[in-house]
């Protein structure tokens, strides 16, 4: 059941997901963009995401998803990484307590498992390496420490793609592979993955949203891949020739998602494989 309130709160409401996420839900729901950069196809309040929100107005909503966040960046620092995405993070809860919201729903990674020889499910332990997956999951922790003052949804997404998206693992390889780039490859072609496309994702939070969950989710596709056959099949879409690889010295585990809880839990089936949500993203990439 949708709730009463009809208001949602969405930080990183003008980035990837965010983006799709307003389109698919403002015809639904009153939607607040809260972050740096505007969205014209909802309401925006500006917050910088580094303090708290005691001075900033806002309606209370029936539910906050926190999208927003730094990822990785050769530009920023480590201390960027926590003051934006762990202190964000403590602000938004904060004021869910203060306020009475509800629900909170967190976009994490599927990245803070680390890397794997067998698929990852939601009661595997967290490896997360680098600053920006540590950062995700730091808040992840800190989302725990308010599990029994509301309801926490803790969404993993592994390599979601679609159209929008830019400066990701996915929309390079198109990239790379339209120019003729050589793609560079560990010595097995690995890691082996399970992307999820950009319309399943944003169905998957509209359950969380609009049902009695709480808990951790992984949030990927049925189609199990790796690097170097994922290109290959980027290849028989756009119909590039001369496709090149350069293998490095190194071999390295896989990073696939369990995603049996959405079925079982979520009740949940996906609606689009792999190579049809390829195809959608070169269409997108044609006509942009």
């Amino acid at each position: 059941m949708i709730m009463k309130n009809l208001d949602l709160l969405i930080t990183g409401g003008s980035g990837f997901i965010g983006t799709h996420l307003v389109n698919s839900l403002n015809s639904i729901y009153n939607i607040t963009n809260l972050g740096r950069t505007k969205n014209p196809m909802c309401s925006n309040i500006y917050w910088d995401l580094k303090t708290g929100l005691d001075d900033v107005i806002i309606p209370p909503p029936c539910a906050v998803i926190h999208c927003a966040s730094i990822v990785n960046s050769k530009s920023t620092d480590n201390y960027e990484y926590i003051d934006v995405n762990v202190k964000s993070t403590i602000a938004l809860l904060e004021f869910c307590i203060k306020n009475s919201v509800k629900k909170f729903i967190f976009l994490s990674s599927g990245g803070v498992y680390g890397y794997s020889k067998k698929p990852l499910s939601e009661y595997d332990s967290c490896k997360p390496e680098g600053i920006y997956l540590l950062s995700k999951y730091f808040s992840e922790k800190i989302c725990n420490l308010y599990k029994d003052r509301l309801d926490i949804i803790i969404l993993r997404p592994f390599f979601p793609y679609g159209e929008g998206q830019k400066g990701r693992l996915i929309s390079n390889l198109f990239y790379d592979i339209l120019n003729n780039n050589v793609i560079s490859l560990n010595r097995n072609g690995h890691p082996k993955i399970n992307p999820i496309y950009i319309s399943d994702l944003i169905d998957v939070i509209k359950l969380v949203i609009e049902n009695d969950v709480s808990g951790i989710f992984n949030a990927c596709g049925d189609d199990i891949i790796s690097i170097e056959e994922l290109c290959n099949v980027i290849v028989q879409i756009t119909g590039k020739k001369n496709l090149r690889f350069f293998y490095k010295e190194t071999d390295t585990e896989d990073l696939v998602g369990d995603n049996s809880q959405l079925y079982s839990h979520l009740n949940y089936k996906l609606n689009i494989n792999l190579e049809q949500g390829l195809t959608y993203y070169f269409n997108w990439l044609k006509g942009s």
